[in-house]
């Protein structure tokens, strides 16, 4: 018997929101690239670096990129499950540890971020 976990448009919805983050993170990306190669000093140390990282606009910043990126991969290992994972028991498991782990990376990655003071 398979049983079937997700309802009906659900794979649209999980493809549709892969694609909206993925745009995102390129856009994340190349902010980030930009700010650390072109704008500034040049120099990319802990002395440059922490002062931009303990400001609220670099700290929101990087929440959403955490959240964005750990929703884009996680949807894709749910879908790479979906379709490879054919056993009812393995896909619970495995959908188990995709949601603990990304609850776990997010709890972390927060904690780091929005903590994060620097000792200059």
């Amino acid at each position: 018997m398979n049983i079937k976990l997700v309802s009906g448009n659900s794979g649209i919805k999980r493809w549709f929101y892969q694609r909206i983050t993925g745009i995102f993170l390129v856009v994340v990306l190349l902010v980030h690239f930009t700010v650390m190669h072109f704008i500034g000093t040049g120099e990319i140390d802990y002395k440059t670096v922490a002062p931009r990282l303990a400001s609220l606009y670099w700290k929101t910043f990087d929440l959403a990129f955490l959240i964005f990126a750990l929703y884009h991969g996680m949807a894709g290992l749910w879908v790479i499950v979906d379709d490879y994972v054919h056993k009812d028991g393995w896909r619970i498991v495995i959908y188990s540890t995709i949601v603990l782990a990304g609850f776990i990376f997010l709890i972390l990655g927060a904690l780091t971020i929005i903590t994060f003071t620097p000792k200059i």
